[in-house]
């Protein structure tokens, strides 16, 4: 009879740590994953923190640069003023005259003279086509019937 009860206890024995041993990595796999989660969910914070603070630098930078360029632009018409003024010069003739204000261009097709283009040259060009040239008898691509016969 003892070795029966021996043979129970044993057995009783190994369920119970088979139990724990199944009930403790769930657990533990549990705090992995909470940990892992926790880990990610700061690094995405600090990911748009980085960006957030990126773009406000950024606009930052550009706001200046542009601010600079108006500066300079204004420096640039100012000495054009100051240095190129003649008394014996009609004031339409100053240089500080041709700069154009920085708030709205006063002509957009001046890009073209910028590029030494004038529009009289522009008015002999022709758009390109996207398609072949036919006779007016030929089927076009688009029509219904072409290709089929």
């Amino acid at each position: 009879m003892t070795v029966l009860l021996h043979i129970l206890f044993f057995v009783l024995g190994a369920g119970a740590g088979f139990l724990y041993a199944r009930r403790q990595p769930s657990d533990l796999r549990v705090k992995e994953l909470e940990t892992l989660l926790t880990d990610l969910q700061g690094r995405h914070e600090n990911y748009q923190h980085a960006v957030a603070s990126h773009f406000e630098h950024s606009a930052e930078l550009v706001n200046e640069l542009t601010q600079r360029y108006r500066d300079m632009h204004q420096h640039l018409v100012d000495g054009a003023r100051t240095l190129c003024e003649n008394p014996r010069r009609a004031s339409e003739d100053n240089p500080a005259n041709n700069f154009q204000r920085l708030e709205s261009p006063v002509n957009p097709s001046l890009h073209y003279h910028s590029y030494g283009h004038d529009s009289a040259d522009l008015a002999d060009f022709e758009p390109p086509r996207d398609y072949a040239t036919k006779q007016p008898s030929d089927k076009g691509m688009l029509d219904e019937r072409f290709g089929f016969k």
